[in-house]
């Protein structure tokens, strides 16, 4: 039969007459300090291993005021505040407390222990992470006391006093050498310490600007902390912890919680500061990283469950917010940046399920990634030749479908455009004949006038850097394009040269006679404006009703003077509007002259200038 273990084998527990006599040491001032510190440690072990009763628990906490009332015995400092950061719950953090311990702390020289203290304070009273005006009153400072664990609060402290923050010696988690028991709350909850750059040798700093790199690191320190704020509250919000073993919720060196898309609002402020600056601080990169892991992990999680739709609800902002944010992102090390940010997000925004919406934004935002970095760092071209690369099978994989809706048919265009604007040659290959068959499409058609002005503002752009710089672009490609789009609004034969001849790029057939006529019959049966016709002033869908508006309320006398001239506006639909104050001696191509010109006064410039630069009996005429 085995043997009954000995009493002696397991600790004494301590009781509620033991734990008060170990306080009473504590707070008699005639103990000497040896007594003191071996009396705080014993209460230290028994609570922070359970090994006292649970109402001699309740007796420690209860003394938490005795404790506190002997902080300024810097002997046993140290000792005390490791115990009163375990002992620390949201009602003992009080306005009085807080003043104490931050006279205390800016007389020691930066004690550790004392900012310990303050930095667990904080996890209840956020306001204490950044440097806010103190409530004057007992009254507001009882309203703020109960008000500011909300995220809100605190992120809008955060944003008022970003630029007043002063950085400490010591940031928890890094630069604490008391021990384990003295770290804070907050790293071990959200492990940015090794993220921020602070407190790295000035030798290892990157070389950038002092200014910059100083409001980075306040960015990056004040937004890891409050960031570990908000999680502690999540968590308590969430009540999945009892108080009891609370202090027992942590995380291990080197485990990140996952990022909380409520939060996304936090990168919003994030990008108002980037931008004054335009540059995303090297501190914030690994941040952005984690954000986006986060956000792949939750998606593999709803993947199985069938709740891809849901997880796009909740990380949708999110995804908005980075996307601002890659066009403040200078160049980084490729591969380090096509592992933590664009194959994420490609990945994500081509999983199944996942709306056009979404892919587009990915898209879009890449694109102004692309854009920055042309812009601020044309010696990188290495980096930015593997970008456009990236972008350019993103572009063919959310546009697989065939019949890419509105959103997806933008972010083509954003591409497309920034292709453009850099006289990218493999851009014109991939852009040709992409989007002029897709405008055909029932969904291009849904959209506003603006889609095919800015079609119209990307080959513009082809042909002026064609005309400044020979051979950086395919001739041959931008020539095609000014044809098809001449022919499309001006000449009311969309695709005439492609449907008599077929499609040729780089000297081999992409489409032949015989498909582009079968293409032609398929969408003749889908649509009511014949195929030809798709883009004319006077029948597409975009154009049809503007010109419509232009000659009822541009060219004709008010409408209650006669009947409501109805489109398609072509010669035969204008000879009756001739008795009603049209001029007789107008000719219909003069009126479609100044329909382009009414076109240009709201906005839409891209057409009469295309037309202007190419049909010969235009070029005459003022811009």
């Amino acid at each position: 039969m085995r043997a009954a273990p000995c009493a002696t084998d397991a600790p004494v527990a301590l009781t509620t007459r033991a734990v008060l006599a170990l306080v009473g040491r504590v707070t008699d001032g005639e103990t000497s300090v040896a007594d003191k510190q071996a009396a705080l440690t014993t209460l230290l072990d028994a609570y922070t291993h359970f090994t006292m009763h649970k109402s001699a628990r309740a007796v420690l906490e209860r003394a938490y005021g005795a404790l506190f009332s002997c902080l300024d015995e810097s002997a046993i400092q140290e000792a005390l505040c490791i115990l009163l950061c375990c002992l620390t719950r949201r009602g003992h953090v009080r306005a009085f407390r807080i003043r104490k311990v931050r006279t205390l702390y800016a007389g020691s020289a930066r004690d550790p222990g004392l900012y310990a203290l303050l930095d667990t304070y904080a996890t209840y009273y956020p306001a204490l992470l950044l440097p806010v005006e103190q409530p004057a009153s007992h009254t507001q400072r009882e309203r703020q006391s109960h008000a500011s664990a909300t995220f809100a609060l605190c992120l809008r402290h955060w944003a008022r006093s970003l630029a007043q923050l002063v950085l400490p010696d010591i940031v928890p988690g890094l630069c604490i050498h008391a021990g384990d028991a003295t770290q804070s709350r907050v790293p071990r909850l959200l492990y940015l310490a090794l993220l921020l750059g602070v407190g790295m040798p000035h030798h290892e700093a990157p070389q950038r600007d002092a200014v910059d790199q100083d409001i980075g690191a306040r960015i990056a320190t004040s937004l890891g902390r409050v960031m570990a704020v908000n999680h502690v509250y999540q968590i308590r919000q969430q009540k999945r912890v009892n108080a009891r073993l609370e202090d027992d919720v942590k995380l291990g060196p080197g485990q990140i919680p996952c990022f909380d898309p409520i939060a996304s609002a936090v990168l919003d402020q994030v990008y108002l500061r980037c931008a004054a600056i335009n540059n995303v601080p090297p501190t914030l990169f690994t941040f952005l990283a984690h954000v986006v892991q986060s956000m792949g992990a939750d998606a593999v999680e709803r993947l199985r469950d069938g709740q891809i739709a849901e997880w796009e609800r909740v990380w949708y902002p999110t995804v908005v917010a980075i996307a601002r944010l890659f066009s403040r992102l200078h160049p980084a090390p490729w591969d380090e940046l096509v592992g933590t940010l664009v194959r994420p997000l490609c990945h994500l925004a081509t999983m199944d399920g996942v709306s056009d919406l979404m892919s587009a934004t990915v898209v879009q935002g890449l694109v102004r990634l692309l854009e920055h970095w042309s812009c601020t760092a044309p010696h990188a071209q290495d980096r930015i030749c593997a970008l456009r690369q990236w972008l350019l099978e993103l572009e063919e994989a959310v546009l697989m479908d065939g019949d890419p809706p509105l959103p997806i048919y933008h972010a083509a265009l954003d591409l497309h455009l920034a292709l453009a604007r850099t006289g990218c040659k493999e851009g014109t290959h991939a852009f040709y004949p992409f989007p002029f068959f897709l405008l055909a499409m029932p969904s291009a058609m849904a959209g506003s006038v603006a889609t095919l002005a800015r079609l119209c503002q990307i080959v513009l752009l082809l042909r002026t850097a064609v005309m400044q710089t020979a051979h950086a672009l395919d001739v041959d490609a931008v020539n095609a394009m000014l044809l098809a789009l001449v022919d499309m609004l001006w000449s009311g034969r969309a695709y005439g040269a492609i449907m008599q001849h077929g499609l040729r790029i780089d000297g081999q057939i992409a489409l032949d006679y015989g498909t582009a006529q079968a293409l032609k019959q398929a969408a003749d049966a889908c649509r009511i404006v014949p195929f030809v016709l798709v883009a004319s002033l006077s029948h597409s869908a975009l154009l049809a009703p503007l010109f419509e508006q232009f000659c009822n309320t541009r060219l004709l006398p008010p409408a209650q003077q006669r009947p409501f001239l109805r489109g398609p506006i072509t010669p035969s639909a204008l000879r009756p509007a001739r008795a009603f104050g049209l001029p007789a001696n107008l000719p219909y191509a003069e009126i479609r002259v100044q329909f382009l010109a009414w076109l240009a006064e709201r906005h839409a410039p891209e057409f009469s200038q295309l037309l202007q630069a190419t049909v010969p009996s235009l070029q005459a005429r003022p811009q």
